[in-house]
């Protein structure tokens, strides 16, 4: 599990001399009465580093990682443990850290439910401890977990609605119950007696169902377009957290069938309790990212559910380019053909992280592709299980090394092997309903993949009726939001609802 990857245990640690560093955890009595069992997890910052000012429990770090030690663990209250090299490490073990000060915090995740370990109540964490490694004397860093993560009650909004539902196929599939989640931005200057259609919002890695709450507040402030559009529509923001992470709405072999329970189960139900037009074309997508891909999928999959998608920046749409990678002809996810290491985060032409600093980091999080972080969810969504019932992956965590068999079983959801196998099916629909922008320096090099879709799309003709598009536009994942094509999204949705009768210019 350890990697020792000396390039970067030297770039951290630039002095040899063993620092011996341990880190001895306590599960603090008054913050569980209950044994615990879990991921315990050490996060360090050096100071001076790009991230000093952070909380070590923030990390990983995209734009400066820093090491992290994990354990699985089980602790009762009042016990502790040490955290040594016998612990899984990256970039290096605690006995290699270099001279000088640093800051250290232990985290506790008791529970496989979400991304966003703040979102699992009982997880436990411990204060920030300062510390400072002198070499030759061994150090003892003492971390108590105090703190635990509490349930945190769903905001109250004027405008907003909270919904939510057990989902029967979900829960018998992964054995327990599960709820399917929406946050309802009601129209502004709402009326109960008559239909609207919807926009069915699908947020990015990391973002769930309560983002409509701040959508209601900036809807409050839209004006001219963007108001008429308010004023003529629902907004429903989606829940896609699972246990492996973001879901992207689609049926898998880990995550169940995440697609079916929300064209099945979800969207009928919203529509049995408010007032929405129950056709495709009074129900389209918007995403962006991780939401871009699943909308993508959505419309894609289910074109007798959602009448159009406006997806933006999305998760790799051909896996000839999965960022960097070609997964059915590439060798390694982690060095390109000269033995240099692949980017997975650019920002400004410079590289900022790397995909073995960015895999390896999860590793720590959540051994065997159980972390829910980016990459994992991929294995999770795209791949199939392994011997031991979790998430499958595509690539060695230690060498990067691709699996040619796991590599396979992505191809029934890489869009672009779908449009070139298939285009009797999708071209119509890529033609008619799917809008699609990406910034040409997309920060993950998701435009790489975007290009070769455009590719294979001009390479069919186009009718003048066609509305659908794929463009690739300056900018990066974030400041692509500032390009006039992305500005104009919320024209073209109000006129292709316009268009269906959906809503009136007086809206």
């Amino acid at each position: 599990m350890r990697l020792r990857h000396a390039l970067l245990a030297l770039l951290l640690a630039p002095s040899l001399a063993a620092a011996q560093a341990t880190f001895r955890v306590t599960l603090d009595g008054p913050a569980r009465s209950e044994p615990a069992r879990g991921r315990l997890v050490v996060f360090v910052i050096r100071e001076g580093s790009k991230v000093a000012d952070r909380e070590p429990i923030d990390g990983p770090f995209w734009d400066d990682p820093q090491p992290l030690f994990g354990l699985d663990a089980e602790l009762a209250p009042g016990a502790s443990l040490v955290v040594d090299d016998h612990a899984d490490a990256f970039p290096l073990e605690p006995s290699q850290l270099a001279p000088g000060k640093y800051r250290a915090q232990a985290r506790f995740d008791l529970a496989r439910a979400n991304s966003e370990w703040r979102r699992e109540p009982g997880n436990l964490w411990s204060e920030v401890a300062a510390f400072e490694v002198e070499a030759g004397k061994p150090r003892e860093v003492a971390l108590a977990l105090t703190h635990v993560v509490e349930a945190e009650p769903l905001p109250t909004v004027e405008g907003v609605e909270w919904f939510e539902l057990r989902s029967e196929r979900l829960s018998k599939f992964r054995g327990h119950d599960v709820f399917l989640r929406a946050g309802v931005v009601l129209p502004r200057d709402y009326d109960p007696k008559r239909k609207y259609p919807a926009q069915y919002e699908v947020p990015g890695f990391g973002g769930d169902h309560r983002g409509a709450a701040g959508g209601r507040r900036r809807r409050g402030n839209e004006e001219g377009v963007a108001a008429e559009l308010a004023r003529a529509s629902f907004r429903i923001v989606l829940d896609p957290e699972g246990p492996n992470g973001h879901s992207l709405f689609a049926d898998s072999e880990n995550n169940g069938p995440c697609g079916a329970a929300l064209v099945e189960e979800l969207v009928p139900a919203l529509e049995q309790k408010y007032p929405l037009i129950a056709a495709p074309s009074a129900r389209i997508l918007r995403g962006h990212s991780s939401g871009g891909w699943s909308t993508l999928w959505l419309a894609l999959t289910y074109p007798e559910t959602f009448g159009a998608s406006w997806s933006t920046a999305p998760d790799p749409v051909d896996f000839r380019r999965f960022q960097l990678v070609d997964i059915y002809g590439g060798k390694s996810f982690y060095v390109d053909a000269s033995g240099a290491d692949l980017a997975s985060l650019r920002s400004n032409g410079g590289v900022k992280m790397t995909i073995r600093q960015e895999a390896r980091g999860e590793d720590i999080l959540g051994p065997d592709n159980t972390s829910g972080q980016q990459w994992d969810s991929w294995f999770a969504t795209f791949g199939p299980r392994n011997e031991r019932g979790n998430p499958a992956a595509l690539f060695d965590p230690e060498s990067g090394a691709l699996d040619p068999k796991v590599a396979a079983a992505y191809r029934k959801y890489d869009l672009g092997e779908l449009l070139r196998s298939n285009p009797a099916r999708y071209l119509p629909l890529f033609r008619r309903n799917i809008h699609l922008i990406c910034g040409t320096e997309d920060s993950f090099y998701l435009n790489e993949a975007v290009k070769l879709l455009a590719d294979e799309l001009g390479k069919h003709p186009r009718d003048a009726a066609d509305s659908g598009y794929v463009k690739l536009v300056p900018g990066d994942h974030g400041s692509v939001f500032g390009h006039e094509s992305m500005q104009a999204i919320p024209s073209e949705v109000l006129a292709h609802f316009r268009s269906a009768g959906h809503a009136s210019a007086a809206n």
